[in-house]
C-alpha cells in the first residue's frame, strides 16, 4: 500500500528551504515522482535535505538495473570490470534491501539482469533478490534477464502473489510450479507476458487473466500447447520455428476482443493442418492480425470444416501465402477467407503472396 500522502512531512531546521516547492509536496506525490528513477537515483535523493533523508525507505515503487552500475574507473581487464560492476551491484541491492522499509507490500519490483557472463554465484544472487522482491507483494512485478540461463528459474512465490495483478518475465525457465501458480483461485494477475522465456509445462490455465502475450517461447514438451483463459481479451502469440510442431489449441475466447498469431517459421514447421486448427479456435475474433500463414491452410476446399469468421472486422495479413502455391490458389486462398468472413470491414496485405518481393524487402 503506498504512503498516506497527508502524512506528515519533514523539513530542514524546522522549516521547508526556501523556494523549495517540490520538498513541499506530499510523501505520495514525491514517491510517484521517484517511481520514474532507478534504484540508485532514488537513495541518492537522501542527501538533498532532511525532507529527502529517509523518503527513499519507503518508496513503493524498486526498479534495480545493472546498466545503473557503470564503471567509473577501469580496474584492467574486461573481466576484471565485470566483476566489480557485479560487486558493486550486490554491495547496493543488499544495502537496498536491508533498509527498505516498505516490507508490507510494492506497488512496482523490476530487476533487469544481463547474464552474459552468468555464474553459479551470480546466479545465487538473482534467485536471493527475486524471493526478497517477491516477499514485497509487489502488484507489478518485470523480472528481465538479457537472455535465457537454464539456471535462472522463476522462484515459486506463495502468499506473496496475492497482489500480482501484472507480471513480465524474459529469460527465464518456468517449470510446473508456474503453471500451478497461474491457475491458483487466490491469483488476480491480468496481465502476463513472457519473452524468450523456456517452459516446461504444457497448459496455459487462468481465471483472471485478460492480456496475454508469448512472445518466442521455448516450449520444453515439445507437446500441444493448450491456452485456456475465458476472460482473455488480447492474445500475442510469436511462434519461433519447430517448437510448436504439434500444433496450439485456444479454448474459450468469447471474450476475445484481438488476437495477434505470428509464425516466425512462416509457416514451415507448423503444419497447415495446425494453422487451419488454429484458425478455427479464432474465428469469433473481431479483429486479427496473422504472420506467415500458408496458402493450403486458406483454402476452403481443403477442409469441409473451414470457420465461419462471423465476428471479423479488421483482418491484417502480412508476409502471408509465401509458398511455393502459384499465384492463382494464393489469391483464391485469399478470396475464399473473405469470403468466410461476411462483416469484414478493412483488410490489410503486407508483403504477401510474391516471394521475390520479400526477398528483396528483407
Amino acid at each position: 500500500m503506498s504512503p498516506d500522502p497527508t502524512a506528515k512531512r519533514g523539513c530542514l531546521g524546522g522549516d521547508t528551504l526556501a523556494g523549495d516547492q517540490l520538498s513541499d509536496l506530499p510523501d505520495g506525490l514525491l514517491h510517484t515522482i521517484m517511481s520514474f528513477l532507478p534504484a540508485p537515483h532514488v537513495v541518492q535523493t537522501s542527501v538533498l535535505s532532511r525532507r529527502w533523508r529517509d523518503l527513499w525507505r519507503s518508496t513503493p515503487c524498486i526498479s534495480i538495473e545493472e546498466q545503473d552500475f557503470p564503471i567509473t574507473r577501469r580496474a584492467g581487464s574486461d573481466l576484471q570490470d565485470r566483476d566489480e560492476k557485479w560487486r558493486n551491484l550486490e554491495n547496493f541491492t543488499t544495502n537496498l534491501f536491508m533498509f527498505h522499509n516498505n516490507v508490507a507490500s510494492l506497488d512496482k519490483f523490476r530487476i533487469y539482469i544481463d547474464v552474459s557472463h552468468a555464474s553459479a554465484l551470480r546466479v545465487r544472487d538473482m534467485d536471493r533478490w527475486l524471493r526478497r522482491g517477491m516477499k514485497y507483494s509487489p502488484q507489478v512485478l518485470e523480472i528481465l534477464i538479457s537472455r535465457w540461463c537454464p539456471l535462472v528459474t522463476f522462484p515459486h512465490m506463495g502468499a506473496s502473489s496475492c497482489r500480482l495483478k501484472r507480471l513480465h518475465l524474459h529469460g527465464l525457465h518456468l517449470d510446473n510450479q508456474f503453471a500451478e501458480l497461474l491457475c491458483s483461485g487466490s491469483l488476480v494477475l491480468e496481465d502476463l507476458e513472457l519473452r524468450s522465456c523456456r517452459k516446461s509445462f504444457q497448459e496455459f490455465k487462468s481465471r483472471t487473466l485478460k492480456r496475454l502475450v508469448i512472445d518466442c517461447c521455448d516450449n520444453v514438451t515439445g507437446g500441444l500447447v493448450v491456452i485456456t483463459v475465458p476472460q482473455m481479451a488480447y492474445l500475442r502469440l510469436r511462434v519461433l520455428p519447430g517448437l510448436y510442431s504439434n500444433g496450439i489449441s485456444i479454448c474459450e475466447t468469447t471474450s476475445l476482443v484481438k488476437a495477434s498469431i505470428h509464425l516466425l517459421c512462416l509457416g514451415e514447421t507448423f503444419s497447415f493442418k495446425h494453422q487451419r486448427w488454429l484458425l478455427g479456435n479464432l474465428c469469433n475474433v473481431p479483429d486479427l492480425e496473422l504472420y506467415g500463414f500458408q496458402t493450403m491452410a486458406m483454402l476452403v476446399e481443403e477442409s469441409v470444416e473451414f470457420p465461419i469468421f462471423t465476428d471479423l472486422k479488421t483482418l491484417s495479413l502480412e508476409l502471408c501465402f509465401l509458398d511455393k502455391c502459384d499465384l492463382n490458389n494464393k489469391l483464391d486462398a485469399l478470396g475464399s477467407f473473405v469470403q468466410n468472413a461476411p462483416f469484414l470491414e478493412k483488410l490489410t496485405l503486407q508483403c504477401c503472396m510474391v516471394i521475390n518481393l520479400f526477398s528483396y524487402l528483407s
